[in-house]
């Protein structure tokens, strides 16, 4: 079967809200994407070239969050003319950062910060998948760059990328770490997918799940674990931190904090 992507891929990278960090990653693994440079055509980015073309294509990599209608209306002309949407990082796959506030609070915040008069262009952060389909995710605040070249090299195969079928904690295992759940200490690595390595973890801190809750997660298990030593508004805060805008939040995780109340 002929490889459906056979032909120089033409490939579009945009930047909505963020801190351009994802992007930064990606220009760092240039070398290691040599081998690969010939297979791709990247005709939009605005941090890598001044070489634009419109599409379509075969593929857009977008960073961020869309906060205001432009970018929202951007997002959706790219999905009409991408065969694929690629959320890069934290902001545009789970909201990351800037979905921490909710919309309710934007206003008494733009206010006290900006002043009275301050008129906000900033609608709401929301993922790339509040407004349109997306194809894959790679997840991390920042991404990982091994998780990157992996994406692009099942691009260039003619696959769909896939999201690794394990947790953080085969990788926190493999990096010698000491199970955090069994010292009292709040830890998402059982229901977060790998592929960051544990980095947060063997660095010290914990697990707050920034690489996306991981397919066939059982948070409900997870709470009932977690409320053996902590208040419900602990583990409250610390699933805001990234989890904040997407279902696994707001549904399942605040009624498995419902079930198991002490």
């Amino acid at each position: 079967m002929q490889n459906r992507f056979s032909k120089k891929l033409k490939i579009a990278i945009y930047d909505f809200t963020d801190c351009e960090g994802c992007e930064v990653k990606l220009v760092s693994i240039k070398e290691r994407l040599v081998h690969l440079a010939d297979r791709f055509n990247i005709v939009n980015w605005r941090l890598g070239q001044e070489k634009i073309k419109d599409g379509p294509y075969a593929a857009a990599i977008i960073e961020g969050t869309p906060v205001t209608q432009d970018e929202i209306d951007l997002l959706r002309e790219l999905r009409e003319k991408s065969k694929l949407i690629i959320s890069l990082g934290a902001c545009a796959s789970i909201a990351g950062i800037p979905g921490i506030m909710n919309k309710s609070e934007r206003k008494k915040w733009y206010a006290k910060i900006y002043g009275a008069n301050y008129k906000p262009k900033g609608i709401d952060a929301l993922p790339l998948s509040a407004y349109v389909k997306v194809n894959h995710m790679i997840h991390g605040c920042p991404v990982d760059e091994d998780e990157l070249v992996r994406t692009l090299e099942e691009l260039l195969s003619g696959k769909t990328p896939r999201y690794r079928r394990y947790s953080v904690c085969l990788e926190c295992k493999l990096a010698g770490n000491q199970c955090r759940l069994l010292h009292k200490k709040i830890c998402f690595g059982p229901i977060t997918q790998g592929g960051c390595k544990a980095i947060c973890i063997s660095g010290g801190s914990p697990c707050y799940g920034c690489f996306g809750v991981r397919e066939e997660a059982n948070i409900p298990a997870l709470v009932k674990i977690l409320r053996r030593f902590a208040s419900e508004k602990e583990i409250n805060n610390h699933v805001t931190m990234f989890f904040n805008q997407i279902p696994e939040y707001k549904n399942v995780f605040k009624q498995a904090l419902k079930n198991y109340k002490k």
